[in-house]
């Protein structure tokens, strides 16, 4: 039997470019959004699966945004957030380029820690947020690239929290009250 060769490509994140870190007082990170074709996502944490825009409003007293891209861009105006995402680039198989499972993004051609470090390092920021708590071996290096940013967040006074994935598993009350505790001691709105 004939092994079929795999044929790899490099995917860019989809927003990025779009949406360049500036400085806000808030700043949370999620992993990577595809720019792919079969990625239909508008804004970040857009994808179906996701849960996002469903937690984040809610943590501040405010309805659902989900599939609205107007209202959660107001809202991050409002409150003062951007959003970002710690991969810039990945080596995929093509067979696997809409498959968003961890396990698929084994080959990291870059990360974006450095951007982020040099928007906190200008003082705006006064909290990170990073959606992800659990750290496995599928994604490389990723443990020590969110752990450079954290360090700077703790020599530097900056709130730093992990919070439970938003992504796939509907909302429980449980990842609900992670998020609560996360966004409780909130000094700084």
């Amino acid at each position: 039997m004939i092994e079929k060769e795999l044929i790899h490509m490099l995917v860019n994140h989809k927003f990025l470019n779009s949406y360049p870190l500036v400085g806000k007082k808030i700043l949370i990170i999620g992993t990577f959004n595809p720019d792919v074709p079969c990625n239909k996502a508008e804004f970040f944490y857009g994808r179906a699966q996701n849960h996002f825009w469903d937690l984040l409003p809610s943590m501040f007293g405010k309805e659902s945004f989900k599939g609205n891209v107007q209202k959660q861009k107001e809202f991050l105006e409002t409150y003062d957030i951007e959003l970002s995402d710690l991969i810039l680039l990945v080596n995929l198989n093509e067979a696997d380029i809409c498959n968003y499972g961890d396990d698929k993004l084994k080959d990291v051609k870059e990360y974006n820690t450095d951007n982020i470090l040099e928007i906190l390092k200008k003082g705006k920021t006064k909290e990170v947020y990073f959606t992800r708590k659990s750290f496995d071996k599928s994604v490389e290096n990723i443990k020590t690239e969110i752990y450079k940013i954290k360090d700077f967040c703790d020599k530097n006074s900056i709130k730093f929290r992990f919070l439970p994935t938003p992504a796939r598993f509907a909302v429980s009350e449980n990842k609900r009250q992670e998020w609560r505790e996360c966004f409780s001691s909130r000094p700084f709105l």
